[in-house]
């Protein structure tokens, strides 16, 4: 299932928290997909990326066709498809 967290109008500390949150309660669930809009914002995409997917060992990537969004999967096989 493809889920989507918006981050538009947040300020950077509290869009964090909301990764972590949410990230942390669908990861439960058995297939699972996000979207994490973030806008042009490099500093909130590294933000994000430093603070929360790569300590918590979340595979994701930036899709080259959307500089705004992460997308967060399930498997590390699914990114190299």
């Amino acid at each position: 299932m493809r889920h989507k967290i918006d981050l538009h109008g947040l300020p950077h500390d509290e869009a964090v928290k909301r990764v972590e949150n949410e990230l942390i309660n669908i990861s439960l669930s058995k297939f699972w997909e996000v979207e994490i809009i973030t806008g042009n914002s490099k500093p909130m995409k590294d933000k994000i990326i430093k603070e929360v997917l790569d300590p918590m060992d979340f595979f994701y990537y930036l899709p080259h066709t959307n500089n705004g969004v992460i997308l967060v999967i399930q498997d590390k096989l699914l990114a190299s498809s």
